[in-house]
């Protein structure tokens, strides 16, 4: 796979239309998959290879009965469950509905983590890019530290539960001391059926707005633009494509203000049938917040955006606000729907969140309409208000959010709502991004 997407890479195939059938492919193969097991399921542990190797169904069962409906996601990515997760589902009727929903989701990942890698590796080859000086050294240390700190902050997180030693001695302190047990419970749950302290979001608060003011006194402190936001400048140039273009401005609208203020209203009306209104004066004054720093802080630092587009943008770029907004949005959203999960059972929601904001500022940086210092502080600011609303909500989230079947009007409106405007505002967002003729 990984040698014929260099291959297509290299030829300069459309990269679209390479990501569309790597979808329909992965799609396809599941359902048949899935279909074949609900067919055949009891002939099936007679058919070969099954019935010389029946370890491989039992191991698929055993997946599925830890995972569930999860395990259709995480088989797409794990080598030696992938093929038989869909037809041990099937054997076990699971409902047509919740897989095609699941494999839809799941196809769409795995066509992007299984193209592009090979795909940008191939077109880096046909284009002959010279890359930085230390480019490669500077990447794959990168690459380390974040898989590190990654590793890390699970590690921590998971023995952060209430259940673990870590937040039993956290709170033994916190009771040692008048002050800090009136924080503590102040600060706590008053649900009953999650009445803990959330340490989680207080480490992470801590942890980004020591990181945000790092970093800004640092691009204050040092000649802008940074070494690494020109040099990822000058890399963007030579990646950039008519094909990479397209997808690139498809992805920098998921964060566009507009369309996430009118998503925001949407799950508003939601908490609001909730009857969830301590949760919307949170949505509002975070979105009022935001905003206000954002526009702070471009005006207290005035740092340029890349001169590379015809349309010049006006306003400064120092912070992001499209990564800022994209943050603050999805990690909040991810928040609200994590708390009705275990402990442990929370990372799927935030890493999709995360992995969603990061996208959409690396194709601020792509785009060249944004420095790279402007997206990780845009980041870190969004992560430090995503926090700061958790600790600041905790005492006042008294009940579940939970979904039930004829929710299903929320995830239908925002994707009609994102489809929508990508109809009517991507021509307009296409032309607003179009490059001055560099080479």
């Amino acid at each position: 796979m990984f040698a014929m997407m260099v291959m297509a890479g290299n030829q300069d195939f459309s990269l679209q239309y390479v990501l569309l059938w790597a979808f329909i492919g992965a799609v396809a193969g599941d359902a048949i998959s899935f279909y074949f097991g609900r067919i055949f399921k009891h002939k099936i542990p007679n058919l070969w290879p099954f019935n010389r190797k029946p370890q491989w169904l039992q191991q698929g069962q055993i997946f599925f009965d830890q995972h569930g409906g999860k395990s259709i996601f995480i088989g797409r990515f794990v080598g030696p469950v992938r093929p038989i997760i869909p037809m041990v589902a099937g054997m076990l009727s699971m409902p047509s509905a919740k897989f095609l929903f699941v494999n839809l989701v799941s196809a769409v990942g795995w066509a992007i983590c299984y193209v592009l890698p090979g795909y940008i590796i191939g077109m880096a080859m046909r284009l002959n890019i010279d890359l930085p000086d230390n480019f490669k050294t500077i990447f794959f240390t990168t690459i380390i530290l974040i898989c590190s700190f990654v590793a890390l902050a699970v590690w921590v997180y998971q023995n952060l539960h209430p259940d673990r030693s870590i937040y039993r001695y956290l709170e033994k302190v916190f009771n040692a001391n008048d002050t800090l047990e009136s924080i503590w419970i102040r600060l706590s749950s008053p649900r009953p059926d999650d009445p803990s302290f959330p340490l989680p979001s207080l480490l992470t608060f801590i942890t980004c707005i020591s990181l945000f003011f790092g970093w800004i006194f640092w691009v204050d402190y040092a000649s802008h633009p940074l070494f690494t936001d020109q040099s990822l400048l000058n890399l963007a140039k030579q990646l950039h494509s008519e094909s990479s273009h397209f997808w690139l401005v498809g992805i920098t609208m998921l964060g566009d203000p507009n369309l996430l203020y009118f998503c925001a209203g949407w799950f508003s009306i939601y908490l609001v049938i909730k009857r969830q209104y301590s949760a919307i004066v949170l949505v509002i004054s975070v979105t009022g917040l935001s905003y206000l720093l954002v526009t702070e802080l471009k005006e207290a630092f005035q740092l340029h955006r890349p001169d590379i587009l015809v349309n010049k943008f006006t306003g400064y770029a120092f912070p992001s606000s499209h990564t800022v907004g994209a943050t603050v949005y999805f990690g909040l959203i991810a928040s609200f729907f994590a708390q009705e999960f275990t402990s442990y059972k929370r990372w799927p929601l935030y890493a999709g969140a995360i992995l969603l904001a990061l996208i959409v500022g690396l194709s601020r940086v792509l785009l060249a309409v944004h420095w790279f210092s402007d997206v990780v502080c845009g980041l870190l600011l969004g992560a430090t208000i995503v926090a700061l609303a958790r600790l600041i909500y905790s005492p006042f989230n008294q009940h579940s959010l939970s979904f039930k079947k004829h929710d299903i009007w929320l995830p239908i409106a925002l994707t009609i709502s994102y489809f929508g405007y990508y109809w009517y505002e991507f021509e307009v967002q296409f032309q607003r991004y179009i490059w001055l003729d560099i080479h």
